[in-house]
């Protein structure tokens, strides 16, 4: 093989050079080694290959002289490339020997035997450009598996015959100990002399002991006894280093942990580093079955739905180190600036952040997760192609560093003499050839491990600690991070600082501030109980209350952020998102001021806040259809409870994304109704669905159509942030039906169950909420009819019974949910009831009485109770819908909006052009004002005249005013037009 062909590249450049120094010790090995190339004759594999180069190799290396002199029968046979040849017959004698020694010392040299003439094929094939770094990986990663499952079948084979336990399996299936590896090994991707990452299990009731009770000193023994003969050091050498460490809580810890405890803790109080390492795990030996069960039930630990941002602040410490020496003696392979660890923790944490929500990211080879987050996305093809390459680059300097002496080391040599002989040894003339590959190399690293997400972590992996002053000017990027981080020191250290500080910001009360503040980075509160949390908080706090204190009322402000915090749960997800997005952190402090009602939201679902991560946040939002649609993709397969959860989480996010645009300003009025209307309607849609499948589930089908019409605010489309839905539930069945089940029952009964389950799913709590408050009180007779209502029933009723202020109730009937055959003939129904002239005096009458109700609560209303006001919106709806009424003969169908009425009233020429655009005016400008406040409060009633001057503020600029108090006259304005116009007509 040519070195054209042969795998060499920038940073192995071919067969090493011969160490000038050691001439003497190359002529004497090249002698040794020649008769084992004499045999090959002029083999193509290995014309270019001499004793001289063999002897260049092993004089670089004394660990590889060392198994060259051991295993000097198979370089022939490595050099013609077929290493592989080499490895499976090492694996075949391993097998054999382990299955059939009796003793620990037999056993401790077969297993170093083996592990020596594995690593001699795939370093020698490396070395001389025979083998892939896959390849190797490969190799070195199935001898240690292998060499770990036979020592555990070993020592389970003596426990049977000391009589401890049943003889085991061949594949130790039942066995009740677990072997993971995790790291490297659980990668399959291996150093030459690594440790391996182990992390053993055990039943303690599910396993083969003669004596159960004994289990945990039984398995225990067994993980010590395994330790010793793969890494005690003998004349042999050592196998494979084991490391335990990885393990739950190792400091307090066994070596070999309870299922049930190892659960318990990953489920409650594991690291973030823990779950990185829970990427790479597998079993490899013992109790596959199990490993692989265990692995499913820590899934949610390992990967959260939602997007996990405490992952950062984790990383960003397990990165942080002194800064790398300007000299490459000493430098650290793995751990330096661009270097191997760099990609690892680049791959890993898009993994950790995203692999939640999208399985196929869940890969435990480097290679096979770049690839897939590319695929997906999250970096380009380019990053994970050049990535992938540049890691096997890295990790050869690696391997090679290792193969001189069996060590784990990372780092380059640390003497300029030593580094200029590593750089022969990778095929180099000389330091400086080495060197500049390596600059391209981490450089290249550095440009491709780029994203959005990761910079401030990767670049925050550099020092240990900055020195930055507190001047924002002389931070031209405006990152307050490192600005922040002398005022963190005061949060935590000085009060007297902290109380000057927040005075010079501007808080009129900053003692009070600053003994909030004290408490919180005490612990004093569930969110900052741990230390994590605490440091999290620590980090934000600057930038959250600079951003308050730029308001009119910042200790107002204060208290309102201190209800929020103060409020959260002990988890630290809600702060590791804000530290890492500081835009959204900003967000919050605006909604925190301006919506109590939005923070208390926010509280219950912090995570909510990720959304605004994703591009399509401030996008239009579907319409009811395709909402519908998408809800029943996510439901599919799932049980009833599991789809309800499912189903309000998906509402709550999308609730929240409508009225963030809208409190943003990103949307109008019309576009917040038009979205919580899609919402409300298809959620109505899909939970009649269900419930209907339940009913046949438990009761069988039945011959007939059932449906629903909203009416109210759902039927004109026009809900606001906190509207209940006014629902009415009709079905057609005829008179005798049942259903066809063993528990039958009669339409009636079947129907009234059905809606009862339906409000039941609708507006009972459960972890995930509530969906909305429904009301069935527009139903025939009202709370003393059936809920369910007959079509024949409702046709008669509003034949005979109906009363005047129903139909203006009826007005704004919109048929939502249901069979659509129903449709026709419930909406015919109504329209031909009200799509008819009505006395004027009877509807004016009728309005009256009802004005008359409302008066009764204006007596303490405060002035932004728009609805109970005089000429407010309850007087302007019910003239608009008195007004449908009358007229009702120029329409055709039900469930207009009130504008749409003022408008086609007035083009018939029915009303006078001016009232009609006066009401519509009035009409638009008060309900901006309603929808305004129902964002930010859940209710008026809770409000003074003088609103606080964050939500007057917004109130100004949802409504295009100058002011609050040009707003207020306003509306006074418009009411007194409003009772002008009503009196008139």
């Amino acid at each position: 093989m040519t070195d054209a062909l042969r795998h060499f590249d920038r940073i192995c450049r071919g067969i090493p050079i011969a160490n000038p120094d050691k001439a003497e010790l190359i002529s004497s090995v090249a002698a040794e080694f020649a008769p084992y190339l004499a045999h090959i004759g002029n083999a193509g594999d290995a014309e270019n290959l001499s004793a001289s180069d063999l002897a260049h190799i092993f004089t670089h290396a004394p660990h590889l002289l060392l198994l060259a002199r051991r295993f000097a029968d198979d370089i022939g046979t490595i050099l013609r490339g077929d290493s592989a040849r080499i490895i499976d017959m090492a694996h075949d004698r391993f097998r054999h020997d382990m299955r059939n020694i009796k003793d620990d010392a037999q056993a401790m040299q077969s297993i170093r035997q083996f592990r020596g003439r594995v690593s001699f094929a795939a370093a020698l094939g490396d070395i001389v450009g025979q083998t892939p770094m896959d390849a190797q990986f490969t190799w070195l990663s199935d001898a240690a598996i292998y060499a770990v499952r036979e020592t555990a079948h070993f020592l389970m084979r003596q426990a049977a015959e000391r009589g401890l336990a049943k003889p085991p399996q061949d594949n130790l299936e039942g066995c009740g100990w677990i072997i993971f590896a995790v790291g490297k090994l659980g990668a399959e991707e291996l150093n030459y002399s690594s440790d391996i990452d182990l992390i053993i299990l055990h039943d303690p009731d599910a396993n083969p002991l003669k004596d159960p009770s004994k289990a945990q000193s039984f398995y225990v023994a067994q993980t010590r006894a395994l330790v010793k003969l793969l890494s005690a050091a003998t004349v042999d050498g050592i196998g494979w280093r084991v490391d335990l460490r990885l393990r739950p809580d190792p400091g307090a810890t066994a070596v070999s942990i309870q299922i049930a405890a190892a659960l318990g803790y990953y489920e409650s109080i594991a690291r973030t580093w823990e779950r990185a390492a829970f990427i790479r795990a597998r079993p490899i030996a013992g109790d596959m079955v199990a490993g692989q069960n265990f692995l499913g039930e820590i899934q949610p630990f390992i990967w959260r739905r939602s997007l996990d941002y405490t992952v950062m602040d984790d990383m960003r410490t397990m990165l942080r180190r002194p800064a790398d020496s300007a000299a490459w003696t000493g430098f650290n392979l793995k751990t330096g600036h661009g270097g191997i660890r760099t990609i690892e923790f680049f791959t890993h944490v898009l993994q950790l952040v995203f692999g939640g929500r999208e399985p196929e990211i869940r890969q435990h080879r480097t290679a096979d997760a770049l690839h897939m987050l590319a695929k997906k996305e999250w970096i380009t093809a380019t990053q994970a192609d050049r990535l992938v390459a540049l890691y096997s680059l890295l990790r050869r300097a690696e391997h090679r560093l290792q193969m001189i002496a069996d060590q784990q080391t990372h780092s380059l040599p640390r003497d300029d003499e030593s580094l200029n002989n590593f750089a022969r040894f990778m095929g180099h003339e000389d330091t400086n050839s080495l060197c500049d590959g390596l600059t391209a190399i981490l450089a290249e690293v550095n440009d491709m491990t780029a994203h959005d997400l990761l910079d401030d972590i990767l670049s925050a992996g550099l020092n240990d600690a900055s020195n930055p002053n507190d001047n924002p000017n002389d931070n031209p990027k405006g990152d307050t991070k490192g600005n922040d981080t002398k005022t963190i020191d005061i949060f935590l250290e000085d009060q007297d600082q902290l109380i000057n500080w927040l005075g010079s910001i501007g808080f009129e009360r900053p003692n009070d501030v600053a003994d909030a503040l004290s408490g919180w980075i005490a612990g004093r509160i569930p969110a900052t109980r741990g230390e994590r949390s605490r440091m999290l908080l620590g980090r934000l706090m600057p930038e959250l209350l600079r951003q308050l204190a730029k308001g009119t009322q910042p200790d107002n402000a204060f208290a309102a952020l201190a209800y929020f915090i103060e409020g959260l749960p002990a988890s630290v997800q809600i702060f590791s998102l804000l530290d890492y997005n500081r835009h959204l952190a900003r967000l919050l402090c605006d909604i925190i001021v301006l919506s109590p009602r939005l923070t208390q939201i926010l509280k219950r679902n912090p995570m909510l806040f990720e959304l605004l991560l994703y591009k399509e946040f401030f996008d239009p939002l579907p319409d009811a259809q395709s909402i519908a649609d998408h809800m029943r993709t996510i439901i599919t397969g799932m049980d009833v409870e599991n789809a309800l959860d499912n189903i309000k989480r998906h509402t709550r996010e999308l609730r929240f994304r409508a009225e963030l645009q809208a409190i943003s300003l990103s949307s109008d009025r019309s576009a917040l109704e038009r979205s919580l209307s899609a919402i409300a309607e298809a959620t109505t849609q899909i939970v009649l669905e269900l419930a209907r499948a339940d009913m046949e589930r438990r009761h069988g089908k039945i011959p007939g159509l059932c449906g629903i019409i909203a009416l109210g605010r759902l039927g004109i489309a026009q809900l606001t942030a906190t509207s209940d839905l006014d629902i009415l539930f009709v079905y057609d069945a005829p008179d005798a039906a049942k259903s066809d089940a063993s528990r039958s029952l009669d339409a009636a009964s079947y129907y009234i169950r059905l809606t009862q389950t339906f409000i039941s799913w609708m507006t009972t709590q459960s972890a995930e909420g509530a969906l909305y408050e429904v009301d069935f009180r527009l139903r025939p007779e009202g709370s003393a009819g059936a809920i369910a209502t007959p079509l024949d029933r409702l046709s008669h009723y509003i034949d005979t019974d109906i009363w005047l202020w129903e139909k203006l109730a009826l007005t704004k009937a919109r048929f939502v949910a249901g069979d659509k055959a129903l449709s026709a003939p419930a909406m015919k129904i109504i329209c031909d009831a009200i799509n008819q002239a009505h006395d004027h005096d009877a509807v004016m009458s009728s309005i009256a009485n009802m004005q008359k109700r409302m008066e009764a609560g204006r007596k303490d209303a405060s002035k932004w109770q728009l609805r109970l006001q005089a000429g407010g919106l309850g007087d302007l709806d019910l003239l608009i819908q008195g007004l449908r009424l009358i007229y009702g003969n120029h329409f055709t169908d039900s469930g207009q909006a009130p504008a749409d009425i003022l408008a086609s009233l007035a083009a018939s020429g029915l009303i006078d052009n001016n009232d009609a655009q006066m009401l519509a005016d009035a009409h638009m400008v008060m309900s901006n004002a309603q929808h305004a406040l129902r964002l930010s409060i859940q209710s008026a009633q809770t409000v003074n005249d003088d609103l606080p001057p964050a939500l007057g503020q917004f109130l100004s600029s949802w409504l295009d005013t100058p002011d609050i108090h040009q707003l207020t006259i306003k509306l006074d304005e418009m009411r007194a037009s409003v009772r002008a116009i009503m009196t008139r007509l």
